[in-house]
């Protein structure tokens, strides 16, 4: 993730900052900086360590497999200290978690203990590295425990300047806390919200909506490919009169002022077969990480 707490760096996110001008090589925005958890509800948060610091044996005593343990391709592998038979995370789903991400054998260089709060992810459109997306997947709600990710499914050889040596496997302790549920609009809209409040106040025609955003596509070239925190500003539009896909309309008239959503839109509510020049392929699934701060 890309976070920044006051004493962790998150890079886990790949976040990739360009604009509709072309892709652009600057600073990455900060992720969980951007995200206020306070209306989340408390819950307790994960222990540094949640499973033995020795490697889970793969079967049990009497020979038996440890459902306990997950081994994927490449090395990449799960264990749970607390594993739960139903409510299995899948590809699309958004789910709030606490984690601590480390260097095996090494220190800490991640973790959403300093929010004291869960934090959102969405699979399924490139903002996870690839073990962690792997891995998360095998996991359902509830479930307490560790994915081990080896180098070439984290950071490989480039890692994380001062954070991550070359060539390092990581470890991430992770809790999932829950799975949110969406809310389905017309024309197969989902909205995914990770922090609501009591008193909605959703826009009407011509009120000026105030925003920040990141924006993925999906598919096999999944990644973020706009944002609106590398230009400095949050992004508004007259609602139902301004010149933005219709799916984001149509999702945003559901995301009420100082609530927080991921809104999936799909390519035919997007930009269908034309595309968006070369950040978004045609007939490609959009993805929307909206923060309305005011509706005027």
């Amino acid at each position: 993730m890309f976070i920044r707490l006051s004493s962790v760096l998150a890079l886990i996110i790949c976040l990739i900052s360009c604009n509709l001008e072309g892709v652009k090589k600057k600073a990455e925005p900060n992720f969980f900086e951007t995200i206020d958890t306070s209306r989340v509800e408390s819950v307790e948060l994960v222990e540094t360590t949640l499973v033995p610091t020795q490697v889970v044996k793969d079967t049990l005593e009497n020979g038996a497999k440890n459902d306990l343990v997950w081994n994927g391709k490449n090395g990449l592998r799960v264990e749970w200290a607390v594993k739960q038979k139903f409510n299995k995370i899948q590809k699309g789903n958004v789910v709030l978690v606490n984690y601590k991400a480390r260097v095996a054998r090494g220190e800490v260089y991640d973790s959403n203990s300093e929010l004291n709060k869960p934090v959102p992810l969405k699979t399924g459109i490139g903002q996870l590295i690839q073990g962690w997306e792997t891995g998360l997947l095998q996991m359902s709600a509830g479930d307490k425990g560790r994915i081990m990710i080896p180098s070439k499914l984290a950071y490989g050889e480039a890692g994380i300047l001062g954070r991550v040596p070359q060539n390092a496997d990581i470890i991430v302790d992770i809790e999932i806390v829950a799975i949110i549920e969406p809310i389905e609009l017309i024309n197969g809209i989902k909205i995914y919200k990770y922090e609501s409040v009591t008193e909605q106040i959703y826009p009407k025609k011509d009120q000026l909506i105030t925003f920040h955003y990141f924006a993925y596509r999906t598919g096999k070239t999944a990644r973020m490919y706009t944002n609106s925190y590398e230009k400095g500003e949050p992004f508004q539009i007259k609602f139902e009169n301004d010149n933005v896909v219709e799916g984001l309309h149509i999702g945003l008239a559901q995301v009420g002022a100082n609530e927080k959503a991921f809104i999936e839109i799909p390519a035919k509510m997007a930009y269908g077969k034309k595309g968006l020049l070369d950040l978004v392929p045609s007939n490609t699934d959009i993805i929307f990480d909206v923060r309305v701060e005011s509706i005027k």
